[in-house]
């Protein structure tokens, strides 16, 4: 079972709305009549939005396979073996997961809004959550069969960067 959750329908519609309007303005003021620095410097700005966009709204995502939890941040990819998660919750951060090496990992692709919080209200946030507890309670129901089948479990792939190492003190 392999399952991915996104920003939100909204977040990427209006993600995808802003790319295609920057294209739009940025093909606009090439064929301008303005100097080439004012076309140049505009380019630039627009394709920072462009970029800004992305990562904010396109590149997100929290992904949930038999063996791990794949989370796809702004800049960073992290791989965690269900075996090592200890607790898994749901806030306007994202979705904090901690390993039981004390390294926490948040994923930004599904968020709990604080007034959801307060209400007392159950949230797609709070799906995900159960979700991954669900496959992580399931794994470490069957954890033996698991590190016999594969010993290497919970190593990184080498294109992919390792969680930082917790701090001490």
């Amino acid at each position: 079972m392999q399952q991915t959750w996104r920003v939100s329908l909204v977040g990427r519609v209006f993600g995808i709305l802003v790319l295609v309007l920057a294209s739009i303005v940025a093909s606009a003021i090439v064929v301008s009549g303005l100097d080439l620095a004012s076309k140049v410097v505009s380019v630039v700005l627009l394709g920072g939005l462009a970029a800004f966009v992305y990562v904010n709204a396109l590149r997100p995502s929290i992904t949930l396979t038999n063996s791990e939890l794949v989370i796809r941040n702004k800049f960073r990819t992290y791989r965690i073996d269900l075996n090592t998660i200890v607790r898994v919750d749901a806030g306007y951060h994202g979705i904090g997961v901690q390993t039981r090496h004390g390294q926490v990992v948040h994923g930004w692709a599904v968020q709990k809004s604080n007034l959801a919080r307060w209400l007392g209200r159950h949230t797609r946030a709070d799906l995900v959550v159960e979700a991954i507890e669900k496959e992580a309670q399931a794994g470490a129901e069957c954890g033996d069969a698991r590190e016999a089948a594969a010993p290497f479990a919970g190593t990184v792939s080498p294109e992919l960067k390792t969680l930082p190492p917790a701090s001490e003190g």
